[in-house]
């Protein structure tokens, strides 16, 4: 009878209790109990602080939440090997103090995980019928994993209130993911029962209060003599408490802001806070910059870099990751066997040869990725096996299999090394984490550079079998959150990346119906946040490749519109860049020859020798400044092709080109056979030309442009 009254009281929705359990909710001891393995008794401790400092926003005390009334603080906070020091029978207080809590917070980590008394007290809270008062902070581990080595909640955490599988919301308190400040208000609003933005304005409201008036304070007047002590101590606390607001500042900026701000497409916004923050970072005296300071400056700089990179500015985002870089090897100097600063020390030299990769400076980018790779590994050897840490290693081989695909002479062989590698570590973290969206995106991002690497050695059915399966990841993932940004420019790229190899094997149709789609989101995009270049640019691309397609399918009257109507937005685009960026002028001087070839065959002669002589002049420019992009030689194989055919004139006769004769000699097996097909009919040598065109043909090898040539200059006749 007992039994079933307690379950209608549960039902009703108020919690059954055992004997001793308090009968209001006013009336519990304490506001929290923190549950945590003995080697997370660090972070415990930052937590029973965390709230118990923490001072609910005047106007909500008093409010209506979730679990009644709103306090004024959540204290006290019950953290058992403090408060049981000397307790005689420590499971029967624990059950006591477990009882007289509001709510649980569980401090999760693999040692948390793994440990009988943490779960044994989640499990006897969750009988107490207050399985919907549990709350998780996560300091270590991944959520993801099905290792045990590396999950970070126990098995009680796993369940729901009422004793069904669930997968907990949780707080994460890493710098990388939520860190210590917004944790604390995710926790707080769990446990208060109230709206997280709600507490969230008003911190961020106080905490740029308490900046100013810290910054304020500077000026103060010194007092006298008599007091100096006690001012001594008051400025020590002063500094402190500007430093601490500084760095919360900066981890929320660089944290919870950048992403809402990425998902948006709205990175602009952070140049000018990033600019200011940085510049208070810098007025710090050198006393008051601890390692978090470091850090924080070091992630300000980085981030500076990202938005310079998206609005086309490569100098000075190579500035700004360069200064990042030389903050983050002060610190690992300073804490050498520290995984955490190994960590930002590779992601600053990724960022650093990213940049010189870009502009088409590889022994540069080469030697930073190199160094990137070496990091990667030492995080492995700092602590193996963790699923964040191998899926650096595969970032790493991934960026050095598209060097080697960009460079001048590519070299297929060390690039299928390295993205080989990548595929294959990118398998492993799925294993490790089959859950986590992070992991498979960039697993897709790494079968778009295996596309690429296969298209090398002309594997054209391998190269559409890895892109299609990229855009099925990227569908998905877009899918899964349509707002991102992210998500959407990465499924835009992976319908391009289709959209190219089925142009390659002849699928006209198909190809520029993925192109349609992606330029559609490129578009979409490049209008949310005017001053992202890098979108409007490829957005712009899109539709010259449309138009390509479309003078290949009898279609030049609406082909030429196209091209005319993106050019000067194109240029425009271009020149706002600071010219720094190499791959884009690749694009830029690609789109002017294809612009060329059309206009020729359309009978606009004056057309085609001003967007031919355009181009000429660009490429000039570049080979002379010893550029050594691989788009490079495609276009100056393209150049030579069109001089010859309008002009009769061999390009590689006339200086600065004299030096790149040998360009045409590149190895058999590869698709740039089909520049080279083109070589051999200027330099007049039909044979290898039809020795070419066969085995391009046999591999599947249809594209538009190239069949074209092939049936002009008879040798495919009746291929199609």
């Amino acid at each position: 009878m007992l039994q079933n009254v307690m379950l209608a009281v549960y039902v009703m929705g108020i919690p059954s209790r055992p004997f001793g359990y308090p009968s209001a909710v006013g009336s519990f001891r304490y506001k929290a109990f923190i549950s945590y393995s003995h080697q997370d008794r660090t972070w415990a401790a930052w937590l029973q602080r965390a709230l118990e400092t923490y001072r609910v926003p005047k106007h909500l005390v008093g409010g209506e939440g979730t679990f009644g009334p709103i306090p004024a603080r959540i204290a006290p906070v019950f953290r058992d090997r403090e408060d049981l020091s000397s307790a005689a029978d420590l499971s029967a207080t624990v059950k006591e103090a477990l009882a007289a809590a509001e709510s649980l917070v569980v401090v999760c980590s693999p040692d948390a995980a793994q440990s009988a008394w943490v779960d044994s007290e989640i499990r006897y809270f969750r009988e107490l019928g207050r399985g919907d008062r549990i709350h998780a902070l996560i300091v270590d581990g991944d959520p993801q994993s099905s290792d045990p080595a590396f999950r970070c909640f126990p098995p009680g955490l796993l369940l729901g209130p009422d004793g069904s599988p669930r997968e907990p919301l949780a707080a994460d308190a890493r710098k990388w993911a939520d860190g210590k400040l917004f944790a604390r208000l995710k926790l707080v609003a769990g446990i208060l029962g109230m709206p997280l933005d709600s507490l969230r304005r008003r911190d961020m409201q106080r905490r740029q209060r308490v900046w100013m008036v810290s910054m304020g304070a500077v000026t103060a007047v010194a007092l006298a003599m008599a007091v100096l002590a006690v001012l001594a101590v008051t400025a020590r606390n002063a500094a402190e408490n500007r430093r601490e607001h500084a760095e919360e500042l900066v981890g929320y900026m660089v944290g919870d802001l950048k992403t809402k701000l990425d998902e948006v497409g709205r990175l602009d916004i952070l140049e000018g806070v990033g600019g200011r923050v940085g510049e208070y970072l810098q007025t710090l005296d050198p006393d008051e910059v601890t390692d978090e300071s470091l850090i924080q400056q070091a992630k300000v700089w980085r981030q500076l870099g990202e938005v310079s990179m998206d609005q086309g500015d490569l100098p000075r985002a190579l500035e700004a990751f360069g200064t990042s870089r030389d903050i983050l090897g002060e610190l690992h100097r300073r804490n050498p066997e520290s995984a955490q600063f190994v960590y930002e020390l590779g992601n600053a030299e990724f960022w650093v040869g990213y940049v010189h990769l870009e502009r088409g400076e590889f022994d540069l980018a080469e030697s930073a990725l190199n160094d990137y790779l070496a990091w990667a590994y030492r995080l492995n050897e700092l602590e193996p096996g963790r699923p964040e840490w191998l899926i650096e290693q595969a970032y790493a081989h991934s960026n050095l299999a598209a060097l080697a695909n960009r460079r001048r002479n590519a070299d297929v062989d060390v690039a299928l090394l390295h993205i080989k590698a990548a595929v294959a570590l990118n398998r492993r973290v799925i294993e490790l984490a089959p859950d986590n969206p992070a992991y498979l995106g960039e697993y897709g991002e790494t079968l778009a550079w295996l596309a690429d690497t296969q298209l090398l050695a002309c594997d054209l059915g391998g190269a559409l079998l890895s892109r299609q399966e990229n855009v099925a990841i990227a569908r998905q993932l877009m899918d899964g959150d349509v707002a991102n940004v992210n998500f959407r420019s990465r499924y835009a790229f992976a319908l391009t990346g289709v959209g190219r190899v089925s142009r390659m094997v002849g699928l006209v149709e198909p190809a520029i119906e993925s192109l349609t789609a992606a330029r559609d989101i490129l578009g979409q995009l490049s209008v949310m946040d005017p001053s992202n270049l890098d979108m409007r640019f490829d957005y712009l691309l899109r539709e010259a490749y449309i138009a390509e397609l479309l003078a290949e399918s009898e279609r030049m009257d609406e082909a030429l519109q196209r091209m005319e109507a993106i050019a000067a937005t194109l240029a425009q685009t271009l020149a706002s860049e600071n010219h720094s960026n190499i791959r884009h002028y690749a694009d830029w001087i690609d789109y002017l020859l294809a612009w060329s070839d059309m206009s020729w065959r359309a009978g606009d002669r004056a057309g085609a020798t001003a967007r031919l002589d355009e181009a000429l002049e660009h490429l000039q420019a570049l080979t002379q400044s010893g550029a050594g992009h691989g788009a490079l030689t495609d276009n100056l194989l393209k150049a030579r092709f069109l001089a010859w055919q309008q002009r009769g004139t061999d390009l590689f006769a006339t200086p600065p080109f004299t030096e790149f004769g040998a360009v045409q000699e590149s190895a058999d097996g590869s698709c740039a056979s089909a520049s080279q097909v083109r070589q051999a009919i200027l330099s007049g040598d039909t044979e290898r030309a039809r020795e070419l065109t066969a085995s391009l043909l046999g591999g599947g090898y249809y594209e538009p442009g190239f069949i074209r040539t092939c049936r002009q200059y008879e040798l495919c006749q009746g291929s199609g």
